[in-house]
C-alpha cells in the first residue's frame, strides 16, 4: 500500500463535500476546531450549496474532489460529511489518474471513496472523524487522530469497554468501513479486498435484519472465507425495538459463529455516540484479547 505524507501542526487541510450538504451550525464550529488544533484549513466559497439532497451536482462535487486531489498546496483532504453521494461521483472517474497520495478522513459515505482508493490506488486511507461532524461537537479521539495521521511509528488501539463475542487473536490486513456502503461495492471496481482481512464494520440506524441481510449476503458469496477477525462498531441505533427480545449481538454470532475467528463488537469508529477512533484502513495489524482487546496497527500509517 502507498501511505501518504503525515501531517504536522500548520499542515494545511482542504475540506471536500462529496455527498450530503452541510449546515452552518456544525460546519462552522468544526472548521474552528480544526484551526485550533493548528491546522491551515481551506475549503470553497460555496459550502452550503445544495443540489436535491446532494451538496452540489455530480459533475461539480467531482470537479471539486478532484481539484483537491491534484493541489499541491493542500496535504491532507477531511471530508465534510457523508450522508449519501459519494459513489455517484465514482461512476466517471478517468480522471482521477496521476495523483499523488495525500490523507483521505471520513466515515460513512466516504466508505466508497476510500474503498476506490484502496483498490485502484493502493492508497492507505482514514476512518474516523468529519469536519462537519465529529470535530464540530469535540468528538474527536484525539490520541488515535494523531498516532494516525502525525506519526510514522506502530501503535495500539484499545478502547475500554469492547465485548469479545468470540476470543482469539488474528493477523492480517485493516479493511473496512460502513457495512451498508461496503456491501454496494459488491461487483464494482472498488469491491473490497477480503483477503486475509481483519474488518471492521459498522453502521447507524439500520435494523438487526437488514444487517443481517447483508452479512448473509456477503456470507454466500464466500466474501469471509478469508477473513481473518470480525471487529464491529458501536451499532448506533441498530435496533428494531427496544422491546425485540434479542440483542445483535446474538444475530452477528448466529451469522459468523460457524468461522471461528474472533468476533469483537463495540469498537467506536465511525458513527459513534462519543468520540470518534481513527482507523488507518490498508496497514498490517494484529488484534488480540489477553490481557483484554487491543488492536495493533503494526506499521506507520504515513510516512
Amino acid at each position: 500500500m502507498t501511505k501518504p505524507k503525515r501531517l504536522s501542526r500548520g499542515s494545511r487541510i482542504e475540506v471536500v463535500f462529496p455527498a450530503s450538504p452541510v449546515r452552518a451550525e456544525f460546519f462552522e464550529p468544526g472548521i474552528a476546531y480544526l484551526r485550533q488544533m493548528g491546522f491551515e484549513v481551506i475549503h470553497p466559497p460555496d459550502v452550503y450549496r445544495k443540489w436535491r439532497y446532494l451538496a452540489g451536482t455530480d459533475e461539480r462535487r467531482r470537479e471539486e474532489l478532484l481539484r483537491a486531489l491534484k493541489n499541491s498546496d493542500s496535504d491532507a483532504i477531511f471530508f465534510a460529511r457523508g450522508g449519501y453521494g459519494s459513489s455517484r461521483i465514482l461512476s466517471d472517474v478517468h480522471e482521477f489518474q496521476n495523483i499523488n497520495p495525500k490523507i483521505l478522513l471520513g466515515c460513512s459515505d466516504i466508505t466508497s471513496l476510500h474503498l476506490y482508493f484502496q483498490r485502484i490506488h493502493n492508497w492507505i486511507v482514514f476512518h474516523g472523524p468529519m469536519a462537519s461532524g465529529d470535530f464540530a461537537r469535540d468528538h474527536v479521539h484525539l490520541e488515535s487522530f494523531e498516532k494516525a495521521i502525525l506519526q510514522s511509528e506502530p501503535y495500539a488501539l484499545a478502547p475500554e469497554g469492547i465485548q469479545t463475542l468470540v476470543p482469539g487473536s488474528a493477523e492480517g490486513v485493516l479493511t473496512g468501513g460502513c457495512l451498508t456502503l461496503m456491501e454496494a461495492a459488491i461487483g464494482t471496481p472498488w469491491e473490497p479486498d477480503w483477503k486475509d482481512a481483519i474488518l471492521f464494520l459498522e453502521d447507524v440506524g439500520t435494523k438487526p435484519y437488514q444487517i443481517d441481510r447483508m452479512l448473509t449476503h456477503l456470507k454466500i458469496l464466500k466474501k469471509f472465507d478469508g477473513v481473518q477477525a470480525f471487529i464491529f462498531g458501536e451499532m448506533r441505533d441498530c435496533i428494531q425495538t427496544e422491546t425485540q427480545g434479542y440483542t445483535l449481538q446474538e444475530v452477528l454470532l448466529d451469522i459468523l459463529g460457524e468461522f471461528q475467528k474472533p468476533v469483537f463488537f463495540g469498537f467506536p469508529s465511525g458513527h459513534v455516540t462519543a468520540s470518534n477512533w481513527t482507523l488507518p484502513l490498508g496497514v498490517h495489524a494484529s488484534v488480540q484479547t489477553d490481557p483484554h482487546f487491543q488492536l495493533n496497527i503494526l506499521e506507520g500509517a504515513v510516512e
